[in-house]
């Protein structure tokens, strides 16, 4: 949940949408200069094949239905269950219904190859049942069957309680017998799940792909204007150096989608790991839970919170320290290219940023992350309170300070009221800005002044909003040496929508959200989605948990809008 960790996620999927799109275009590329190979030979010989790249899975055909079926009946919308039903039953006569259905990708002459698998004893029976679309299967003097789909050749064979399917006749020798290892962990437990074994790429591959970011990048920054091309070429290798670890380095990718009837909510779930040994390992190996200063965010009549507390390792000081560093050259060639700004304000602005940068680098440097926020609210009012390590909470107000004096004559500026007192070690401050008349919601928010108290420790700064938010914050203070640590998340979020619908209500009505808070108030959660993520060896685990309240609120949204539209269309 850190910054460090979001980036690098965010990354990695992208790195692996880039590495699949690019892996098939190669095995499109390669089918196009082959061919299409006579029936009996059924594509190019086998010479070298790796074991299963990526593994696809989707749960069995009565999980789907299953599951299909209470998420469409939670939305209001339980008429596309019985479509779904409907077709499946109609599309898989003679599939074990019990069982998932799978798709193996290994890489066949360094090319991938799927090939799915069908959980059945009879494929016969099924092809039988696809005859009005593809026309009665031919067979081999192997078994082989072998069907049109379109303008493509599909082969099939028996193997064991499984159909193999592919496009190459040779390919389904790599079937397995029995695919529950390949599906361990996968299969049944998810209704969609991908794993991604990035170590079975071959390095030559994993450089091409490299390369091709490299290009792309490079193609990128060339057709920008040289002064901003210069100001992000330093940013852009740092990314590239960054994602070309993530390539080499990546041992395991899993991702998994479950509606979970149970536990009545929506989940996804990722992990990922690093190869033992490797720089990245180290990197998240760096990453624990730690005691915090900010923990008691974590309240469950919160209508929002956010908490990170961990471990920061030698690894990644460097690099995020790199990036930050990255990041002042990109805003500065950004700033030169300001027709709003003197040269004067472009100094102060270029000065002011260099020294927010420059503690947060510092702060990095001390090896920890922690930070925490939370939002109350109810019909009426909310409370909003922020807390962070700083590597000097003096420094951070000196520059708030500094920024004020530069501002002071400006019209409309805010006004500034500095070291006004001091609880527990931690020097109070307030900024104080006129909210406009004409600005209806903002005045409802915050009547006729905007307040925001600020706080600067030794090493840390606090920033609260909202009626008797300094209250807050002074409680945010106060539990600040409580917390001992122990089993804990590096990093968790968790929004509550309920009090966040009723609030937003109480500034301007609206009935779309009035038909949301009237199911959510009658729904068995109050509308809860909440992200974790957990430190795992050589890497880190994500999960995402959406509750039956929110779908349930998206349903009647959903339905209040349909109603809208067909009032409105009436009148017309």
């Amino acid at each position: 949940m850190s910054f460090r960790c979001s980036v690098t996620v965010n990354r990695l999927f992208a790195v692996v949408a880039f590495a699949a799109s690019t892996l098939f275009a190669s095995s499109n590329s390669l089918v196009h200069a082959q061919g299409t190979a006579p029936a009996a030979e059924g594509g190019t010989v086998v010479t070298d094949a790796t074991e299963p790249v990526v593994v696809v899975t989707l749960g069995s055909v009565n999980k789907l239905m299953q599951d299909i079926n209470y998420l469409t009946g939670v939305v209001g919308q339980p008429q596309y269950g019985g479509i779904f039903q409907m077709m499946a039953g109609t599309f898989t006569q003679g599939v074990d219904l019990n069982q998932p259905i799978g798709i193996i990708v290994p890489l066949v002459n360094g090319t991938p190859e799927p090939i799915a698998l069908l959980p059945t004893a009879d494929v016969r029976t099924v092809l039988k049942r696809l005859e009005a679309q593809t026309g009665p299967a031919d067979e081999l003097d192997d078994g082989t069957l072998v069907i049109a789909v379109g303008a493509n050749t599909v082969y099939i064979r028996q193997v064991g309680t499984w159909a193999a399917i592919a496009r190459n006749r040779d390919l389904l020798s790599l079937a397995p017998t029995d695919p529950a290892s390949l599906f361990e962990g996968m299969g049944n437990d998810y209704d969609v799940a991908i794993r991604l074994r990035m170590q079975l790429v071959p390095t030559e591959t994993r450089n091409m792909l490299v390369a091709q970011l490299r290009q792309g990048f490079e193609q990128a920054i060339s057709k920008q204007d040289q002064a901003d091309a210069e100001g992000t070429k330093a940013m852009a290798e740092s990314s590239i150096k960054q994602i070309e670890q993530l390539i080499q380095d990546t041992d395991e990718l899993k991702i998994g989608w479950n509606i979970d009837q149970a536990g009545k909510q929506l989940m996804f779930e990722g992990s990922f790991t690093a190869v033992a040994g490797s720089e990245l390992a180290a990197m998240y190996g760096g990453q624990q839970a730690i005691p915090s200063q900010f923990a008691s965010v974590i309240r469950d009549d919160a209508a929002a919170y956010y908490h990170t507390a961990m471990s920061i390792g030698p690894q990644a000081v460097e690099q995020v320290s790199a990036s930050l560093e990255n990041a002042t050259g990109a805003i500065r060639a950004a700033l030169n290219q300001s027709d709003d700004l003197s040269d004067a304000q472009r100094a102060d602005v270029e000065a002011l940023v260099q020294r927010i940068i420059d503690l947060a680098s510092r702060s990095v440097k001390e090896g920890k992350a922690d930070v925490g926020a939370l939002l109350l609210a109810n019909q009426n009012d909310f409370q909003f309170v922020f807390g962070s390590f700083v590597a000097d909470g003096n420094e951070a107000a000196q520059i708030v300070k500094d920024l004020a004096a530069k501002i002071q004559n400006e019209p409309k500026a805010p006004k500034f009221s500095f070291d006004l007192s001091t609880y527990k070690g931690v020097t109070m401050h307030l900024i104080e800005a006129d909210v406009p008349q004409d600005e209806d919601e903002l005045q409802k928010m915050f009547g006729p002044k905007l307040r925001v108290h600020v706080g600067t420790g030794a090493k840390s700064v606090f920033v609260a909003v909202g009626k008797d938010s300094e209250s807050l914050m002074k409680k945010l203070i106060d539990s600040g040496d409580s917390d001992q640590g122990g089993v804990r998340p590096v990093g968790q979020f968790r929004v509550k929508l309920l009090p966040i619908l009723q609030y937003a209500q109480s500034i301007e009505t609206n009935e779309v959200i009035a038909a949301m808070i009237d199911t959510l108030s009658r729904a068995s959660d109050g509308g809860d989605v909440m992200v974790v993520q957990k430190s795992i060896v050589n890497g880190q685990e994500s999960r995402m948990m959406i509750s039956e309240g929110v779908l349930q609120a998206i349903g009647s949204a959903v339905r209040q809008v349909q109603q809208q539209k067909m009032q409105n269309n009436g009148n017309f």
